[in-house]
């Protein structure tokens, strides 16, 4: 992994994604090297010759940046994060994360965490400080399955510890959430994940395959789940009717629950 040190100009970057108003990605790269990971395509403003996934610059001056543009645009909601993960490994070491949620709660700015990594727990005082309502935290889940969680997000936390920094969190006050995406027909198990966590998340959202990088998607089909090869070589030409079977299927999800489940689909 190739770890480099940069600095950004600017952190707190317009966003319509999930409906918020920011994101804030502290990272650029990650080291959980998801094979289906849609962010390939921040590569082109890297300089980086390695493949996405092989390495990671670190915004060393973010939190500098941004105490500055807190100051100078409108309150609103920020996700962390979109094109990265706020708590890869790398953010033991460095910490940015924890200083970027610390003026983000001084400056009573909302804020969304989405992750793969339970290291968010090392921030629980930071993110009990934040008012009612100001605050959400989730994970993706995507699997059920370690040999899965194995394939597809070799260098994020396991599914137990995912788990289980999600309960945590939820008992000590912090509104919690699950984010499957991508939904991958076949292999993601929606009615057991939601089972699994339905007694402490407060919403449950499900998000349809990117096609970004479909020659990687289709080689980890090829390797590890040859039974599904054709299915997957149709939903790259022509994912409509896979959105299709989606859409029903969260038709039938919302009959099995209480809790609210939103479905993005691109």
């Amino acid at each position: 992994m190739n770890i480099r040190e940069v600095r950004c100009k600017s952190v707190l970057s317009d966003t319509e994604l999930y409906g918020l108003d920011y994101s804030i990605n502290p990272y650029t790269g990650c080291e959980h090297s998801c094979t289906y990971c849609y962010a390939v395509f921040m590569k082109k403003f890297t300089g980086h010759k390695e493949r996405w996934g092989n390495f990671v610059d670190v915004k060393v001056n973010a939190p500098e940046v941004l105490r500055e543009e807190v100051q100078k645009k409108e309150n609103g909601s920020v996700l962390m994060s979109s094109v990265t993960d706020p708590y890869q490994p790398l953010e033991e070491k460095y910490g940015i994360t924890r200083e970027v949620l610390e003026i983000l709660q001084e400056n009573e700015f909302n804020v969304s965490i989405l992750t793969k990594n339970s290291l968010v727990l090392r921030d629980m005082d930071i993110l009990k400080k934040f008012n009612h309502g100001q605050l959400s935290a989730g994970f993706t889940i995507n699997f059920l399955d370690e040999e899965d969680r194995k394939v597809w997000e070799p260098g994020a936390s396991t599914i137990e510890n995912r788990m289980e920094a999600l309960r945590r969190l939820n008992r000590e006050g912090i509104p919690t959430y699950v984010h499957v995406g991508p939904w991958l027909e076949g292999i993601t198990d929606l009615d057991g994940i939601l089972e699994r966590v339905e007694d402490f998340v407060y919403e449950f959202q499900i998000e349809n395959l990117n096609r970004k990088r479909e020659c990687e998607v289709m080689k980890a089909i090829r390797k590890n789940y040859p039974e599904e090869e054709e299915r997957y070589e149709e939903i790259m030409k022509d994912p409509s009717g896979q959105n299709e079977r989606l859409e029903e299927g969260v038709k039938e999800l919302r009959r099995k629950t209480n809790v609210p489940v939103r479905l993005f689909i691109d």
